[in-house]
């Protein structure tokens, strides 16, 4: 049984540890705006984001609502752009008893990025979340669910990064993503040294 211990963020593998009293889903939410998902990249240029009225922090106060009144916690996977405008937010999704993970600074394709620029990514994103939220940075999220059989090479620098886990690999076929033999559960996809997926 995988189990997320909201509290400690410790990550349990074994059916011993576990206990009725821990959660054994996961709740995720994306912290990105409308016009940052990948399906409008040809219609919306990276240079106008900055002049687009944002919505982000407006369904985040919402979403945050929603979850304190069933009292469910969540992970939420937040694009470093995103943070960095809007670090209130940020806060109050931690202050919450929430966990930041990270999906990145700049919503790039794992696979569409050489080793160098994905690194020069997930520790700026990495770095910039610790800081606003105070808390360290276990999990991330690529973009897209980029990371599949032609870049695991990614895995290995998210270890090195510093993450211990990853939500990055989608096991279904599709045209953008998606690793159709993939495991439903958990995995290490580089082996049990590796970063957990």
């Amino acid at each position: 049984i995988m189990v997320f211990e909201s509290d400690h963020h410790a990550i349990s593998t074994s059916k011993e540890q576990a206990s009725p009293a821990l959660i054994r889903n996961a709740m995720t939410i994306d912290v990105e705006d409308y016009f940052q998902v990948s399906a409008f990249a040809s219609h919306i240029p990276r240079d106008n984001w900055p002049s687009l009225p944002c919505r982000v922090e407006a369904n985040i106060e919402r979403i945050l609502c929603l979850l304190d009144a069933k009292n469910i916690k969540a992970t939420f996977f937040t694009l470093g752009w995103i943070a960095e405008r809007y670090p209130n937010m940020v806060r109050r999704i931690v202050d919450n008893g929430h966990e930041l993970a990270s999906h990145g600074y700049a919503h790039l394709r794992a696979s569409d990025q050489k080793s160098a620029d994905f690194i020069d990514d997930i520790t700026r994103s990495k770095a910039l979340l610790e800081d606003i939220g105070g808390e360290k940075i276990l999990g991330y999220r690529a973009p897209s669910f980029s990371i599949g059989s032609q870049n695991m090479w990614a895995m290995d620098l998210l270890l090195q990064a510093g993450y211990r886990y990853s939500s990055s690999i989608y096991p279904i076929q599709h045209d953008h993503y998606g690793v159709p033999d993939a495991p439903r559960f958990a995995f290490y996809p580089n082996g049990k040294d590796g970063l957990l997926e």
